[in-house]
This record gives structure tokens, sequence and C-alpha cells, in this order.
């Protein structure tokens, strides 16, 4: 039409093939042709019809305005309308609305389509490349990435071993273990690992969804859909065991910070100064215990543990909430006597312990029955000890109970408790 006409000048072809035209952001041709006509390089545009130069009333109209006030002619071949016409840019408004009506009525009935095969399991539609781990073969058929498969257990491993995500992220970073797309590992990519279904064999259809087809935005599906859980929909590479335990892993965790008042779980950054740092819990009010210093004259500069809930100094006012009558003090390596204490007592007298061990392996909890399991492992395996190794200690100790009386309770993560009996140096 254009080449044929010899009124006419040839600028150009301007099409972005598979783009939506939902949104002008990503159209770069659409773009150039903008800044060409800016440039003054165009002084009229041909187009097939007003959805093929955009389906977004809002972008179509600014676009439009913008041409016009460039004194740039749209010619809409369909509809046979110009937009420097008179009439234009009420008809454009209507044809353009119309348009972006279109675009969401076929939107809501893909989404309909789609709702349809996740309420029968149809992983088909799934976008398998995108999940680490999982891929597609020829046949269609959901396949698992050995070598990726090999990192996400690890992490299953190591979280279970009592690592937190922040530092098994930087392990892998020292390793220089790349991340899949080769980014670097940051917390949260770990946690979304150690939380995404998929891993156990499951699928979560809808967890994300996209509510304004126009701004194609995905958000967290909160309940504004229903969402289908189908089990066993494809291989799995975590086993469904260590999937559950993970799980309540990640609860008991959170739990734990909230019920005694700690920022974190695990304090690795202090393993080798104050290895036990949040595991120390006052047995009257459930809080912490913290590391202080002394100002008295006869231990002054003295390290010691004593409740954070627990006022100090006699001329002290107590603070909000600070009521704790907890006052026993505790030199800062007795709770690592403690531990050692408690883990000799369990390989001394492990046979005693069998009974209880098993009645919990053979329980309804799942976790503890892991935990169980692991204690008894390394029990054998790691025998005595004459110091703290920190990576056993943050695999097996849930807390270090300190009572009134000054009576320190040790307590696995298994459940079983020793109390101790060596008497600590408390001052």
């Amino acid at each position: 039409m254009i080449k044929s006409n010899s009124a006419y000048d040839f600028a150009g072809i301007y099409a972005d093939e598979g783009i939506s035209g939902t949104s002008i952001k990503n159209r770069d041709s659409f773009m150039r042709m903008l800044q060409d006509s800016r440039d003054g390089q165009i002084d009229m545009i041909i187009t097939k019809n007003i959805s093929r130069f955009g389906r977004n009333t809002l972008d179509c109209l600014k676009c439009i305005r913008e041409l016009r006030s460039l004194n740039v002619d749209v010619y809409f071949e369909k509809e046979n309308l110009h937009s420097l016409a008179k009439e234009g840019e009420l008809l454009l408004s209507l044809l353009a609305a119309l348009a972006q009506q279109e675009i969401i009525s076929h939107s809501e009935n893909v989404k309909w389509g789609k709702r349809r095969k996740f309420e029968k399991g149809d992983i088909g539609s799934i976008a398998w490349d995108n999940i680490t781990g999982y891929s597609k073969n020829k046949k269609g058929e959901v396949v698992i990435i050995e070598d990726q498969a090999a990192i996400i257990r690890r992490i299953y491993k190591e979280f279970l071993a009592g690592n937190g995500a922040n530092r098994i992220a930087d392990q892998l970073n020292e390793e220089k273990i790349p991340l899949i797309r080769g980014k670097k590992w940051i917390t949260a990519h770990v946690q979304a690992l150690l939380t995404h279904e998929k891993y156990s064999g499951d699928t979560l259809f809808q967890r994300q969804i996209t509510p304004d087809p126009m701004k194609k935005k995905q958000v967290k599906n909160q309940g504004q859909v229903p969402q289908y859980y189908c089990k066993y929909s494809h291989p799995a590479i975590i086993d469904r065991e260590i999937w559950d335990c993970v799980q309540l892993e990640i609860e008991l965790r959170k739990r734990y910070c909230e019920e005694h008042s700690v920022n974190r779980y695990q304090s690795f950054k202090y393993k080798d100064t104050l290895p036990l740092t949040g595991k120390i819990i006052c047995g009257h009010c459930n809080h912490s215990f913290v590391i202080k210093v002394s100002n008295r004259l006869i231990d002054k500069g003295t390290s010691y543990y004593e409740c954070s809930m627990n006022r100090t100094g006699y001329r002290q006012p107590k603070k909000a909430e600070c009521d704790c009558i907890n006052q026993t003090r505790i030199n800062r390596d007795d709770p690592i006597y403690a531990f050692i204490d408690a883990w000799k007592h369990l390989v001394e007298n492990k046979e005693q312990y069998e009974a209880e061990w098993f009645w919990t392996i053979e329980g309804q909890d799942v976790l503890k029955a892991y935990r169980t399991k692991e204690l008894m492992r390394l029990v054998g395996e790691v025998g005595f000890i004459d110091e703290l190794p920190y990576e056993l200690m943050i695999q097996t100790l849930s807390h270090i109970e300190v009572g009134l009386d000054g009576q320190v309770r040790v307590i696995f993560l298994s459940g079983t408790e020793y109390l101790v009996t060596t008497p600590l140096r408390s001052i």
C-alpha cells in the first residue's frame, strides 16, 4: 500500500513479534516508532486495526494524543479512521475500550480453562524449566535434573542438621556453587527451596495469580481464587519424611523465637565465642539469658549469664515488663560444661534410654522421631567429648533451662532431658 503510492515515502516497518499489546513497556519497536515520530522522521502511521496498535485504553490514547500533538496521523485500516480527524478521539476511546475488554474477556476464558485442568491435577501448563531441579523431556514428561537435585537435597539435609537458611547460602557461595542461572545464593533462595511443595512430589496450583490481565503482574494468592493441591503429581526430589520434617522444623524454629523472645534460632556469628547464644532459657519467665559483665567490686569485669527480663543493680528501677524474679547468675562457660556433662551421661547410659527413644520413634511426631534417630546415631558415632562441638550442639540441643533454684536442665531436640548434677560455678 505504501510503496505502491507515489505520494508516500516509506519510513519502515515497526513490528514486535510475539509481544502482547496490553502494555507498551516491552514493545521495543513500538517505542522506537514513537521516538522516530518525535524526531520528525514520521508524519503518518498506518496500522491494521486498533487492537494491533494497543489493547490498553490508557496507553493507546496517551500515545495517540502525543502523536496528534506532533501532527502525526495514525490511520486504522479496519476501522477506516484517522486520528487527526475531528471525531477521531471519541471513536478511538470507544474502540480502544472494546479492545481492552476483549483481552480481559479472553483472559478470563483462559483462566477458566486452566482451573478446570487444575481441578483434575493436570500439570502440563506448569513451566517446569523455571523450577530448579526439574525439566521436561522430549515426550513432555517431568524429569529430575540430578546435578541440581543434589544441591536441593544437600540444603534440606543441612537445614535438619541445625543450620539456618543464611548459613546454608553462605556455605554454597563459599564453595562457589552457583545458583541456577548464575546468581549468588541469598537467604530468600534457600527459604524458597525449603518450602516449595513440588520437591515432595506434590503440586499446589494457583500459588500465584495475575489479577489484572492488563498489568500482568503476579501476586501471591491469599484467597482471591481457589487453590488446588495434587499429591504425587510428579517425581519427588525430597523423601516425604524429610519434607514433612523440614516443614515442622521451620514452624518449630519460628515458635521457639516467639516464645523465648530471641531474634535468631541459631547465631552462627558467635559460634566461637558464645556458641549457646539464645539457647539458655529462664525456667521462670521463658525468656533467654543474655551475657553481661559484672560491675561488682568482688568480681568486676567477669562475664556471666542472667535472665534478660531481670533488672540489674538494686538501684535501677524495673523497666516495663521486666519483672522476672530469677536472679540466678551463671558463669559464661558453665552452659558449655552442662552440655558436655549431659552428652557424656547419654553416652554412658544409652542402654537406659533405648526404651524411651524407641517409644518416641514409634510415635506420631515425625520430627521428634527423626531427631531421636539422629541422637541415637550421633551418641554411637561421636562418643565422649571434652569440648563443645558446635555442629553437634545445633543438631541435638533444644535449649538449656535455668530454674529459680539455680538448677540447670539440658533439653535435647528428641525430648530427652538431663538434670545437671555437677555443681556449676554460679556467681
